[in-house]
């Protein structure tokens, strides 16, 4: 993917490292050789990869690419960045360790002080235990089967340089004022400020403008140009914000998640209006590439066709995706519910099996080991990646909600770890235990109900959230990994499968909005693996939903009105 990482914090320069790089598995301290071709970004196991090993704990992943930089593109100083790297890596450039990094799933830059003006050798050394209780891991496992998938091993999201003046703005933290139809940005910076310009644009046209203020923050109104977004109308204005000699490039949208009474119930509002969330379970993995889009069009693709069958949003479900995504997103209008990549030590199997049936009572600020999370370097870790997180999305505009912990997970101080996660970003909902073990905190009552009748009562202070449900199968022949059928309900042909997820919505979902259902999150966007509970075949060849049904079915799922009315 050779398409700018990261489009809510551009600059001109960009130099992309994806493509061959030399590639190698060893032992520890043995001597790295590098006898295959490796298609950065994609993990070793994939197809894509060129390579499609299969590595343990015990093996070091080496990756070596040389490369010169461009006459004219040095400027002062250089940055390399690694958007997501799985698990424990260390960065070499011309054989001078430059950095250490621990956790797959959050990006990391580095000063490339050692640079030499013809050709460089970089070098990334791997290692990862996928069972290890202390990093996230989602949904790999290194035995797959079931709702669990082959691991991701090595660099697995994109590798670039940007080259950047000394003094540079170190981040931007965009915050909607919706209620007063202002914006606040604020700019961290690396320097002394001397001078600074903010320009928002909506359309092309330049609506305001002026410099930083004390503490790097400006606040700007748009009340004579007010544009709200919503999927229905997702409109986005365009920033720019110039200090001394760094330009950084972004841009924001005018919403305001929130939970208000509508009709004697809780209930999920968007720009202060009560909003039903339709959406599905996405993944966010490919046949032939993993965890990793095999290009900037399949992005597209998915949520497009989400949007053709008429659902206004997406839970992305225990995986932080690269930033072209949450853009496209924005871009497209999907709502997003963004989970907390899980981790810890496999929850207790009886405990996972009956709790789907059994509501347990478990206090997770002291059964740390029942659910998994017995390692205290485990606990920080996550509380580390959850700050991380937030930091990293933070001015995507669709994320409306964090999911904190689903089905217990690696669950742990929910009711502590809530609250720190509303005070990290006070401008979205918190759903804290997607599923089960509820320790009654957070803004959803938030159920995952599969093969029994969808039914559950209003709590009288939380919005009721069917954050899973239904997971019916379907084998498509020459389209899966599979021909077993997977304990999720089956149908043996499309026709059935429509018909059953027609009675399925009509019947049991959309009754539930008059008793306070706010939020419906249907299992799933594609096939996985050994999963066929898709919408879509796992190489997307086939869609097995008709769209214009699903999208007959979606209109039945709202309050009344739409976020723009």
């Amino acid at each position: 993917m050779a398409e700018y990482p990261t489009p809510q914090f551009s600059r001109e320069s960009y130099l992309s490292l994806n493509g061959e790089w030399e590639f190698g598995v060893s032992k520890p301290d043995v001597v790295a050789t590098y006898p295959y071709a490796i298609n950065v970004p994609f993990a070793v196991e994939t197809f894509l990869s060129g390579v499609g090993l299969r590595v343990t704990k015990d093996d070091v992943l080496h990756y070596r690419r040389k490369f010169t930089l461009p006459e004219g593109f040095r400027k002062q100083r250089v940055l390399l960045h690694f958007e997501a790297v799985d698990q424990i890596c260390d960065v070499f450039l011309n054989d001078v360790h430059i950095a250490h990094h621990e956790g797959g799933y959050l990006p990391f830059a580095v000063d490339c002080l050692e640079l030499n003006e013809g050709e460089n050798t970089l070098r990334v050394e791997v290692t990862d235990d996928t069972s290890s209780p202390v990093y996230p891991r989602g949904k790999q496992k290194d035995n797959p089967s079931g709702i669990w998938y082959t691991p991701t091993s090595g660099i697995w999201q994109s590798v670039w340089l940007e080259s950047i003046p000394n003094q540079v703005i170190q981040k931007l933290e965009i915050t909607p004022l919706f209620d007063e139809k202002k914006v606040q940005i604020r700019a961290q910076f690396e320097g002394k400020i001397t001078e600074s310009e903010v320009e928002i644009s909506l359309f092309g046209q330049k609506i305001a403008s002026g410099p930083l203020g004390p503490n790097a923050t400006a606040t700007f109104s748009l009340a004579s140009t007010f544009r709200t977004w919503s999927p229905e109308s997702p409109v986005l204005y365009d920033l720019k914000v110039k200090v001394n000699d760094d330009e950084v490039k972004s841009y924001f949208a005018m919403r305001k998640f929130s939970m208000i009474e509508h009709n004697g119930h809780h209930v999920f509002a968007l720009n202060n209006k009560p909003y039903f969330l339709t959406g599905v379970l996405d993944q966010g993995y490919y046949q032939d590439s993993g965890l990793t889009q095999p290009s900037d069009l399949a992005i597209q693709t998915d949520l497009r066709m989400l949007k053709d069958m008429g659902f206004n949003m997406v839970r992305k479900h225990i995986k932080i995706e690269p930033m072209r995504w949450y853009y496209h997103c924005d871009k497209l209008g999907l709502i997003v519910i963004q989970d907390m990549v899980s981790g810890g030590n496999p929850v207790k199997l009886g405990l996972f099996l009956s709790a789907p049936f059994i509501r347990w009572k478990i206090n997770d600020a002291k059964r740390y080991a029942l659910l998994g999370r017995d390692s205290p370097r485990g606990r920080q870790f996550f509380e580390d990646e959850m700050i991380g997180v937030v930091e990293r999305l933070y001015n995507v505009p669709c994320i409306a909600i964090w999911t904190l912990f689903n089905e217990g997970w690696g669950q742990f101080d929910s009711v502590r770890l809530c609250e720190k996660l509303k005070g990290l970003d006070h401008t979205r909902l918190v759903d804290a235990t997607s599923g089960w073990f509820d320790q009654g905190v957070g803004d959803f009552n938030s159920r995952h109900i599969y093969m029994t009748k969808i039914r559950f009562k209003d709590d009288g202070h939380r919005i009721m959230s069917l954050s899973e449900f239904g997971a019916y199968s379907h084998i498509v022949p020459r389209h899966c990994n599979t021909k077993k059928k997977t304990f999720y309900r089956y149908f043996k042909t499309k026709e059935s499968l429509n018909d059953a997820l027609f009675a399925l919505y009509t019947k049991q979902v959309v009754p539930m909005v008059a008793q306070g259902l706010s939020v419906a999150v249907l299992t799933q966007l594609s096939d996985v693996e050994q999963e066929t509970n898709g919408l879509v075949t796992y190489d997307r060849k086939v869609i097995k939903v008709d769209i214009n049904r699903m999208k007959e079915v979606n209109r039945l799922l709202t309050f009344g009105g739409t976020a723009d009315d």
